[in-house]
């Protein structure tokens, strides 16, 4: 195949997943094993294919083994729902998520939805010592929204795929190495959400016996969980978890200063149905357990501690 059959092959190369494909282009370091599924020791860093994935219609990618190489995804627009350690999170335009090798995973878009991700497959001896070094941890979900200068440096990269001149591998790994490096400052510094105002907080007010997921309050704000947990510590100081055990601690008070409810019921109207979790965590974080708070006849005025000086009990609170 000569230079020219294999840049028009690269140029209408689509992504090969259910559902129909929008502009996708994908890129492969070796034609003939196609999704150059390899993991590389002997070299340092090796990008083994990159591309651009874009549907109009429902699609799901599900790979209950995992690759050999490292994936990276980048949303550019709309959202994709993800599998990560078996919790369905949303990934939205400037979200990023990196994948380790032999690691299951699974993501999809629903009817009426669009979207598009930029992705590259890497691998070799030092990639994942560059992950450790930009601080970059696999699994989980950042945001970069410098989005336009992102999606330039993949251009770059698609170029030394297009072109394949000489020192080819070294210029893909140097185009892979700034685009990591651009994400991990992106998202080491970039806008914490500080001026944008979460509806959550008013409802967690109102609802804070409920047991909703981190997931459902990042999608009542339509962001990612990563994100959403971010804004909202920018803006309350505390983590929602935090936010909402403080909420209940002070209904807590409230009912066993000014009611003669049993510790039972004010357990289950804070949205505890273990009565000695509750009360384990009542003495955490007020200092006294339930009854003698009573006894002692302290206020409602009287503050809870901080709840993020103590860690929490169990995972039970992990919203």
């Amino acid at each position: 195949m000569d230079k020219s059959t294999v840049r028009h092959f690269f140029r209408l190369m689509g992504d090969r997943e259910n559902g129909d494909a929008m502009n996708n282009r994908s890129y492969y370091r070796n034609v003939a094993l196609m999704d150059c599924n390899q993991q590389i020791d002997e070299e340092p860093l090796i990008v083994n294919c990159a591309g651009f994935c874009g549907f109009d219609t429902p699609f799901q990618t599900r790979n209950r083994d995992g690759r050999a190489d490292y994936y990276l995804q980048f949303v550019t627009t709309g959202k994709l729902q993800v599998w990560i350690d078996g919790t369905l999170q949303i990934m939205e335009a400037g979200d990023f998520l990196l994948t380790r090798p032999k690691t299951p995973y699974s993501y999809f878009i629903r009817e009426g939805e669009s979207m598009g991700y930029l992705w590259i497959h890497f691998t070799g001896f030092h990639a994942g010592r560059l992950l450790s070094r930009l601080q970059l941890e696999p699994g989980r979900i950042y945001t970069a929204d410098n989005i336009e200068k992102v999606k330039e440096r993949f251009d770059f990269l698609f170029g030394e795929f297009t072109n394949r001149q000489r020192g080819f591998d070294d210029a893909c790994a140097s185009r892979l190495t700034q685009i990591l490096v651009c994400l991990s400052r992106a998202a080491a510094t970039g806008d914490t959400g500080a001026e944008r105002k979460l509806t959550t907080l008013a409802w967690l007010h109102g609802h804070f016996a409920d047991n909703i997921s981190m997931g459902e309050l990042a999608a009542m704000e339509h962001l990612s969980e990563s994100r959403y947990r971010s804004v909202f510590r920018s803006q309350t100081g505390f983590s929602p978890s935090e936010y909402r055990i403080a909420l209940r601690m002070q209904h807590a008070c409230d009912l066993l200063a000014t009611t003669g409810r049993s510790i039972t019921d004010i357990s289950a109207a804070c949205g505890y149905g273990d009565v000695l979790y509750f009360t384990r965590l009542f003495k955490q974080k007020i200092g006294v357990p339930p009854g003698e708070y009573r006894n002692r006849g302290r206020t409602a005025a009287d503050p809870p501690r901080n709840p993020a000086a103590e860690p929490v009990l169990t995972e039970e609170e992990a919203i």
